[in-house]
């Protein structure tokens, strides 16, 4: 009996020593074929938009539509957290607005054909870095800010800190300072997608979706080659671990004093959703400026409804003017 069990045991071990053995040459693989192509990508990357030095290093200022009219803002875009290539991404939303507006999107560091800079990724910094961009590209004021998720947080430091800048803001399912806690930053989880997209496994069809929608086989080819560079770059990986302090200091602030409409989003019905509703319902109240609207899609919602967004958008305008 005691022979059989050595036996089962030296069996289990083996198979074991063997599934190691397989995971180790698999995510070796996957890191050579990654690095080994990000190389060869980077040559056919081609930068689509403006660069221009901020700080010491390319930041990629993007515009689509027509030429600001007299009396008019323009709408700035600045993404969600960790959107591989923002002007990809968002083209099926801005594209729909551009035939009445001047819409630029920025690319922050680490995000798009912008380069990783290494700075800081505390607000003030981030929002000093979008002025500077604009103003360098030849783009001015007063703004129409449109910010996605996280930059929300930008958006709202920059009507509180510079308030003759900023006309309205138009939240894409707005990160408000209250979406975000102590206890539920999701850094470990952060950190662990960190380290695969190190690996490459955001290369496998299926474990990274790339949302095609609107685009040409040229603008898709250029947002895979982004996607697989970009994906949890040191800047986008440090802006999420300084979320929660970026957060808190933009609460010390107060509301922003502008008109805003809101876009919530129920994040398709996933766990969590309720204090993410909960958190804009709360910051829509702040203010008879505001305007909410809720939806009933994903997180995502320019890839859900972006016809029925795009018109809300254009009435809202109007009524600003």
């Amino acid at each position: 009996m005691k022979n059989i069990i050595k036996k089962i045991l030296r069996i289990v071990r083996n198979i074991g020593l063997l599934i190691v053995f397989l995971l180790i040459f698999f995510f070796s693989v996957m890191a050579i074929y990654h690095h080994v192509m990000l190389v060869k990508e980077a040559k056919d990357i081609k930068v689509s938009g403006n660069l221009v030095k901020v700080g010491g290093f390319n930041m990629n200022v993007f515009v689509a539509g027509i030429d600001k009219k007299e009396g008019t803002s323009t709408i700035v875009l600045l993404s969600g957290s960790g959107v591989a290539a923002p002007i990809y991404d968002y083209k099926i939303l801005y594209s729909k607005l551009a035939s009445q507006y001047k819409v630029v999107v920025i690319e922050k560091f680490g995000y798009g054909y912008s380069e990783v800079s290494g700075l800081s990724r505390d607000v003030k910094t981030m929002v000093d870095e979008d002025r500077k961009a604009l103003l360098k590209a030849g783009e001015s004021g007063p703004y129409l800010l449109m910010p996605h998720s996280m930059s929300a947080l930008e958006a709202i430091y920059w009507a509180k800190t510079y308030p003759g800048e900023v006309k309205a803001i138009i939240g894409l399912d707005m990160a408000v300072p209250d979406s975000y806690d102590a206890e539920n930053t999701n850094t470990t989880k952060i950190s662990f997608m960190k380290y695969m997209t190190f690996f490459g496994l955001h290369r496998i069809p299926g474990l990274f979706y790339i949302d095609k929608d609107g685009l040409s086989e040229q603008e898709t080819a250029q947002l895979k080659y982004l996607t697989y560079r970009n994906a949890l770059s040191d800047d986008v990986y440090a802006e999420c671990k300084m979320v929660y302090k970026n957060a808190m200091l933009v609460k010390e602030l107060g509301a922003p004093n502008v008109p805003i409409l809101m876009f919530t989003t129920n994040l398709g019905i996933s766990h969590g959703s309720e204090n993410w509703i909960k958190a804009q319902d709360d910051f829509a109240k702040l203010s008879n400026k505001y305007i909410q609207i809720k939806l009933d899609c994903g997180h995502n919602l320019h890839h859900f409804k972006s016809e029925y967004i795009a018109k809300e958008i254009k009435t809202f305008l109007g009524r600003l003017k």
